[in-house]
């Protein structure tokens, strides 16, 4: 596929009828562009009178309301959900693009270690520029400025007004932090800055794009050429920067900085000073700019980067930037097997001071209890680690009885991990799937839709010597669409599925395989989901609300026999395993048409499709065990920001499944009405989880953006349903 050829869609975002005329400009010219878009989405940041007013004004263009919290991020997000394009193109309300301008963003794209594609922007002074402004300030008016490369090459990160990115980047990295950027009261941003530093983390062998020749005209009126609000600005890009510093560390967040603060400034100062003895009367003045807005920016950086950790600094005058979390010492979660000699703990690793070990304990390969060993006082010998799993578990290690007969791991599996663009982590648990006690019989690898080719190149690598991996590249994003293409190379009986950032346990398939041979009509079997890393208050929140944890006894589902008491089953399917972590019979997703496209993370539904193939399960009258000795180890988001992001898909995806729930039995809503306290109970249990343990109470934001995905799930659910319908019908 050619650069010219991708889809396309771009992104402008509203939210005051102070700049209506600027908004019409910048989406009119989108519309003259010689290279057409695919789609033109016009995101209004809750402001619904401004979003009806567009509606009628622009009926060509797909006019939405943000879902996501107040602010740039929000809507640059909730656009990225409703898009379908290849590729992401931005342009602020109040810019008005070249002719030209999406083409020559698009011509790098050729290439396809290019990440994104930045272009230029020109100042439209509604005034003339006062005399003692410097061009190496253009930032300031969100506009380029003198030390950016004048012709095209690469660069550490965009500019917010006039960029675009690969899709698939986009859903690598989760979009953008919500927690920076612009609202309505603030000039706070380097939203873009974060997003780039982060994938280019995550993918550094891809590089983004500066293209002069990508113009943008940036509106600039008068309130934005005072002295007071260049001051304002320098002082909110300080904060800006700090913020970034700590979510990518300081040496990325800065890298860029410090070549401009070292010579470009510099000689910014000197030729203003030339120029003044040269009789330029406005030069010396520009020079003080320069020195002035320098000294603003760092001292708000070393301001904001220095305050304590719950202090809000001031974003602007009539805001306040979000308080940095509470910091929770690091907590080791390991597997100790009781069949073995027990390990010692060390309370120093890798660089890490833990405070204690999170343990999950298994006897005869059972998972028998969760402990949580003191690490406060130093390391535990291997004795007082036996010790006091005794004092916690004894009852539990004498009552433990396993099952006489273990049926034989008889039946063969196949196992398929789909991916995007984490090379690094898929080698890690591609291993962890080989060194099983039981091998698949085919390890598939889908490519689904990654930005380069570096997942090719490391199963091309890999299948040399292991002869089961098998490579398939899926171009359209979404998840199911990446096992549903899985599908017809599978051979086995059982097809088990697991993620790209999880490393199995090296019982896992085994006690999958004999779970579906020890239970003749079960068509389904999930297993356990514990964490691997629990450093972050983020990790220890999500692990805390038991997203993932189902439970340590082994349960059968079926509408008959094993109905659990229930009244809302079997409609609340996530009671029954993730899509970490799940395996069927071939045969019935053969029969069922595998998972539902309209569903799973890339698309917009963003989330559902294992809770909806659970609900079938049932559904059809078929068995699914949950087997909890099968178990994997997830790596749970870090950033606070990934989990808003996570929180807000799961809700989605989950008002995803019950509405397509509801389209297939719309009993469902006798069944929710006629059981209100049991949905209520469910629903508070869900969105306002107790705080686990001495935690810090779950953030009452976690829950008001998971009430609004599972608000936005319904929508969802339909906008994807008929794209996939579109897509199925343009391939036919």
């Amino acid at each position: 596929m050619t650069s010219m050829s991708m889809t396309t869609s771009v992104i402008i975002c509203g939210y005051t009828h102070a700049r209506w005329h600027q908004l019409l400009c910048a989406v009119e010219s989108v519309r003259q562009q010689t290279a057409p878009v695919d789609e033109v989405l016009v995101v209004i940041d809750h402001n619904d009178e401004l979003r009806n007013r567009a509606e009628q004004a622009m009926p060509w263009a797909s006019v939405i309301a943000s879902n996501g919290p107040a602010g740039l991020s929000g809507a640059r997000n909730t656009g990225i959900a409703a898009s379908a394009g290849e590729v992401v193109l931005f342009l602020d309300d109040d810019a008005v693009a070249e002719a030209d301008w999406v083409s020559n963003l698009l011509a790098a794209y050729h290439d396809p270690r290019v990440l994104g594609v930045g272009g230029a922007a020109h100042p439209r002074w509604e005034r003339p520029a006062p005399r003692w402004w410097p061009v190496e300030f253009g930032w300031v008016v969100g506009c380029s400025y003198r030390g950016l490369p004048v012709s095209t090459a690469p660069v550490r990160n965009l500019m917010g007004c006039n960029m675009s990115l690969r899709r698939t980047v986009l859903d690598a990295v989760g979009g953008f932090n919500d927690g920076l950027g612009r609202g309505a009261n603030d000039a706070l941003g380097c939203e873009e800055t974060e997003l780039c530093i982060r994938a280019r983390q995550l993918m550094p062998d891809g590089e983004f794009i500066f293209e002069p020749k990508a113009v943008v005209r940036h509106w600039v009126p008068p309130s934005r050429s005072s002295w007071s609000y260049f001051r304002a600005r320098c002082r909110a890009e300080g904060i800006s920067k700090a913020r970034v510093a700590r979510t990518v560390g300081g040496h990325a967040a800065l890298s860029e900085e410090k070549t401009y603060t070292r010579q470009v400034l510099p000689t910014g100062i000197a030729r203003n000073i030339r120029d003044g003895l040269a009789g330029d009367s406005g030069a010396f003045a520009r020079a003080g700019a320069i020195v002035t807005g320098v000294s603003i920016t760092a001292v708000s950086f070393l301001t904001a980067k220095a305050a304590r950790p719950g202090h809000i600094p001031h974003r602007g005058p009539e805001s306040k930037e979000q308080a940095v979390l509470p910091t929770v010492a690091p907590v080791r979660p390991m597997i100790v097997k009781l069949n073995e000699p027990s390990p010692a703990i060390e309370a120093q690793r890798d660089g890490t001071s833990y405070a204690a070990a999170h343990c999950l304990v298994l006897l005869d390969g059972d998972p028998l209890g969760r402990v949580r060993l003191d690490l406060t006082d130093g390391s535990l010998t291997a004795e007082q680690v036996a010790d006091q799993l005794w004092q916690r578990l004894g009852e539990q290690i004498i009552n433990h009885r396993p099952p006489e007969v273990r049926s034989p791991a008889t039946l063969k599996a196949d196992v398929i991990v789909a991916t995007r663009d984490r090379p690094a982590m898929l080698r890690e648990c591609i291993d962890s799937i080989l060194r099983g006690a039981v091998r698949p019989e085919r390890l598939i690898v889908v490519d689904s839709a990654s930005a380069n080719s570096a997942t090719e190149e490391l199963i091309g690598q890999l299948a040399q010597r292991e002869t089961a991996i098998h490579y398939l590249r899926e171009e359209r994003p979404g998840l199911a669409r990446a096992h549903n293409a899985a599908l017809p190379c599978v051979r086995s009986p059982v097809v088990a599925f697991t993620d790209d950032d999880v490393v199995v346990d090296d019982q896992w398939l085994k006690r999958i395989v004999q779970a579906f041979a020890a239970d003749e009509p079960v068509a389904c079997v999930t297993g356990t989901i514990a964490p691997r890393e629990l450093d972050t208050l983020s990790q220890q929140w999500l692990e805390g609300k038991v997203t993932y944890d189902k439970g340590l006894q082994r349960r059968t589902f079926d509408i008959e026999s094993h109905r659990p008491a229930d009244p809302l089953f079997p409609y609340t399917s996530g009671a029954f395993g993730s899509g970490a972590n799940m395996a069927f019979l071939t045969s019935f997703l053969r029969e069922r048409g595998g998972f539902d496209e309209a569903l799973g993370a890339g698309t917009i539904a963003m989330g559902g499709d294992d809770l909806a193939a659970f609900y079938d399960v049932i559904s059809s009258g078929n068995r699914l065990v949950y087997e909890p000795a099968a178990i994997v180890l997830h790596r749970h988001p870090r950033q606070y920001a990934a989990l808003k992001r996570q929180t807000y898909g799961y809700g989605a995806g989950l008002g995803a499944h019950l509405t397509r729930c509801m389209l297939r039995n719309p009993r469902m809503a006798l069944v929710f009405l006629r059981h209100v306290p049991a949905v209520i109970h469910r629903g508070t249990a869900v969105i306002r989880p107790a705080a686990a343990g001495d935690l810090p109470p779950y953030p009452p934001e976690l829950s008001r953006l998971q009430v609004k995905g599972l608000a936005s799930g319904p929508g969802r659910f339909l906008r994807s349903r008929r794209d996939s319908r579109q897509m199925h019908r343009r391939r036919a």
